[in-house]
């Protein structure tokens, strides 16, 4: 992939305002995926509003849309993200956080040698995980999209920094994140369409999530947590199919040459949109979507305090 082509990559993310232009509505349960944080939040931590003084650490925090659920509650917030023009959007929206132009990996790094291990009250990543714990398998060359020779090594690494993430929770402190669901048919679109360009690791797209919940499960059996997460389904809605051929070419394929020029991918796309517009002009496009919320805390949480007083 040549260096315009890596460019072209992360266009979307890389261009002021364009990602949250493009970016459609997603509904679960009869509300947009804002509202499932702000439910979770308050389940932990009642209504917003002063006195709750949390230290908060964002990972993949874009310009801030899914940031406005957390603030309520943040005494202290530092966000990160690798796009330049999102952190300055970010700034703008939230001019008392701290926010880093970093890539996640190198962000919890630099937490972790900052001495903030055991910091953060809430640790979030809406949406964002997927790409850096994916790099650990692939990387962009002068080749295009490179799969890693040692999978292992890859896998062990990704988990690393899983467990790096969780070391920055604070006693009782959540990790909470959203991740998409590889296997709806949306989703299943873009998977045909990206292994044309390289295969998958491990068991395919939904790798990274298996990942996830594989070290999350592994906390949690260590007595280093609870662990607790759900699948939703869902639909995203895009005003018209022109604004849907745009979310799939644009945002999911990044207008990658390769998959533009491809007439297989160009059908299966507009078949995919057709047969999903509503009389109203409105498509609807089935989604997923998984809420994941890790508790840092002693396993004997579990146990009735009525049982432990008789113990």
């Amino acid at each position: 992939m040549s260096a315009a082509h890596q460019s072209l990559f992360r266009e979307i993310y890389q261009v002021p305002g364009l990602y949250d232009q493009l970016l459609l509505p997603h509904y679960f349960d009869g509300v947009e995926d804002t509202e499932l944080v702000r439910r979770v939040m308050e389940r932990h931590y009642g209504r917003p509003g002063g006195g709750h003084g949390l230290t908060v650490a964002e990972l993949g925090c874009g310009t801030g849309r899914v940031t406005a659920c957390l603030t309520p509650y943040a005494r202290r917030l530092r966000a990160t993200d690798y796009s330049r023009s999102m952190i300055d959007t970010f700034r703008a929206r939230y001019p008392e956080a701290e926010a880093l132009r970093q890539e996640t990996k190198l962000a919890v790094r630099r937490m972790l040698d900052e001495g903030l291990a055991g910091s953060f009250d809430i640790v979030g990543a809406f949406w964002s995980l997927s790409y850096p714990l994916m790099d650990f398998f692939e990387e962009l060359g002068a080749a295009g999209i490179v799969p890693r020779v040692d999978l292992a090594q890859g896998r062990q690494e990704a988990g690393g920094l899983v467990r790096d993430i969780l070391r920055l929770l604070a006693p009782g402190g959540h990790l909470l994140a959203l991740f998409f669901d590889s296997e709806t048919p949306e989703q299943q679109l873009v998977t045909r369409a990206w292994e044309k360009v390289a295969p998958f690791p491990g068991t395919g797209r939904g790798y990274t999530r298996e990942i996830l919940l594989e070290e999350l499960q592994g906390a949690e059996a260590r007595g280093e947590g609870r662990l607790r997460y759900s699948r939703l389904g869902g639909i995203a809605v895009a005003p018209s199919p022109e604004a849907a051929r745009v979310w799939f070419t644009t945002v999911h394929m990044k207008s990658l040459p390769v998959l533009m020029d491809d007439p297989h991918v160009y059908r299966e796309v507009r078949a995919f949109v057709d047969a999903r517009t509503q009389p109203s002009g409105e498509v609807f496009i089935p989604t997923g979507a998984y809420v994941i919320d890790f508790w840092a805390g002693p396993a004997g949480r579990h146990i009735p305090r009525s049982r432990v007083g008789a113990a």
